[in-house]
Order: structure tokens, then C-alpha cells, then sequence
């Protein structure tokens, strides 16, 4: 694993903590945007990631041997495709690793436990962006890493995720949570860990990095409450918009045979014991 790793989009949930999860012996740089960076034994600065002058500058400067771009604006195609690529393009040239974070969200969610070789088939503009980044990222790099992960859970500093629940439910805010849409939920160290030990590897390629619990976000709310100790009164059922796709968990046996290690599941263990019990 080279020494200098630059963590572009630092100051957001995922890059805050491949920060705080990296290996000892790594001289780190992460980038802030809209926030700064949270301080630590690291070294920050502040970044555009849409500047391709700011980039250029950035690369020349640091000289990294690893790059994870973390980095994204769901309105900004700037931010979402134009950046990444040209980051991308950046890390080819000077020779350095890169490693690019996508989502479930390029599949259709017609199927549901997408493995790695399955097209993507974006509905949400998001997703549509992404799946369009992550050819774009290997063309530009084919050594390049795409890490696809699902929804993000658990804490850093003040941020909690998935945002939408926790926000609100942090705020006594009832929240309506779809009761026919089905994820991967996943916890965000596990997403980080496993991109510094795929950054490793040097193998490229498409990686699903995703918790084993395929559940409803009605069913992720209830178990926020549980973990957070939110209200659970302020949970309520809906129904999915039909704008959105309807599953798009992710088959993650790939990786985790690759890294000899998986997500941890984020139900507790005496749930899981009563659900297999009342299986048998």
C-alpha cells in the first residue's frame, strides 16, 4: 500500500472515516468542501472539486499514491461525473491508485441482490450519473477500483446517517419510511475498511460492499430506533413513489471471499437468533 493517500471529499460521512480508519503508516490528505475537515493526524485543505485547475493543483502538490474519491453532489453533474473522472485521469498519469464510490442506485430494482457482473439500468437521475462515472473512471484509469455500497449507517462526529431518518427522528420528527423498498443497509466503517483493503490489492474492477440484511427502509427506520434509542412512534409506514426502484440490494459474496471478511449485519444478534428460531 503506498505511503501518501489523498481522500477527496474528506469532510463528508464516508471520508471522514477512511480518514479515521486508515492504516498507521499512511500519510494522509483529505480535502473539504462546504465543511471542513474534522481535525485529526492528518492534513486538510480546502478543494473545488468541480475546478479542473484546483484538482491539477492539488495532485501536483501531494503526489499521492492512493486516491479515494468520496466526493459527490446528488444536483451537481460536475461534482458527480466531471469530477471523479478527471481525478481519475489525474491518478493514471502520475501513477497513483484510485478508488471511486458508487451506489445501488445504478440498478433498476427490478430484481433485487444485483452481483457485480449485472448491468447497470439507472431510473434516478443519481444513479444515471453514477453508473455514467463509473465507466467513464475506468476508461480514463483501468486499474481503477469502483467500490458500490448501499445505504450508509452509524456515526461520525456529529453526523449521523442515513440522514433523512436520523435527522429527523434526532429531532423528534416523525418520519414516513417506504414499507416496499429494499436495501442493503450498511455500516459506514465497514465501507471504509473495505476500500483501504481493496486499494491494496491492486486488483481493478467493480466491488459490492454491503451489509448481509436485505430489509425495507420501513424496517432499517425501526431498527435505527433500536440503535439510536429514537422514538419509534415516529415512525410511519408509506408507500415507495414509483420514481423510485423497488429493489436494489446488492450480492456481496464476491468481495467478502476476496477480502476473507464481511459487513457486519446491523440487526442484534438476539433479533437474528428469534428470526432464524421462528424460520426453523
Amino acid at each position: 500500500m503506498p505511503d501518501r493517500a489523498l481522500v477527496v471529499g474528506a469532510s463528508g460521512f464516508l471520508g471522514s472515516r477512511l480518514l479515521a480508519l486508515a492504516p498507521r503508516h499512511a500519510s494522509l490528505v483529505g480535502t473539504g468542501g462546504r465543511r471542513p475537515v474534522r481535525p485529526g493526524p492528518w492534513r486538510d485543505t480546502q478543494l473545488d472539486v468541480t475546478s479542473p485547475t484546483a484538482l491539477a493543483a492539488l495532485y501536483e502538490r501531494e503526489r499521492p499514491g492512493v486516491v479515494f474519491f468520496a466526493a459527490y453532489d446528488r444536483e451537481n453533474r460536475l461534482a458527480t461525473v466531471d469530477a471523479p473522472v478527471r481525478a481519475a485521469a489525474l491518478a493514471a498519469r502520475s501513477g497513483a491508485r484510485f478508488v471511486f464510490f458508487s451506489t445501488d442506485l445504478v440498478f433498476d430494482g427490478r430484481t433485487g441482490g444485483y452481483q457485480e457482473t449485472d448491468a447497470p439500468s439507472p431510473v434516478m437521475s443519481y444513479g444515471e450519473m453514477k453508473a455514467e462515472a463509473e465507466v467513464a473512471v475506468r476508461q480514463e484509469h483501468p486499474g481503477a477500483v469502483v467500490v458500490r455500497a448501499s445505504l450508509f449507517v452509524g456515526e461520525s462526529g456529529v453526523m449521523m446517517r442515513p440522514l433523512y431518518e436520523c435527522d429527523n427522528l434526532l429531532r423528534g420528527q416523525p418520519v414516513t419510511l417506504y414499507r416496499d423498498e429494499w436495501r442493503s443497509p450498511t455500516h459506514v466503517d465497514d465501507v471504509a475498511r473495505a476500500a483501504w483493503d481493496l486499494a491494496g490489492l491492486e486488483i481493478p474492477g467493480v466491488f459490492h460492499v454491503a451489509g448481509p440484511d436485505r430489509m425495507t427502509r420501513l424496517e432499517l427506520g425501526k431498527l435505527l430506533c433500536t440503535v439510536f434509542r429514537f422514538d419509534p412512534r415516529l415512525v410511519r409506514e408509506g408507500a415507495r413513489p414509483a420514481d423510485r426502484p423497488q429493489d436494489t440490494s446488492l450480492d456481496c459474496r464476491r468481495t467478502a471471499a476476496l477480502l476473507g471478511w464481511s459487513p457486519r449485519s446491523l440487526v442484534p444478534s438476539q433479533q437474528r437468533a428469534g428470526a432464524a428460531a421462528a424460520r426453523g
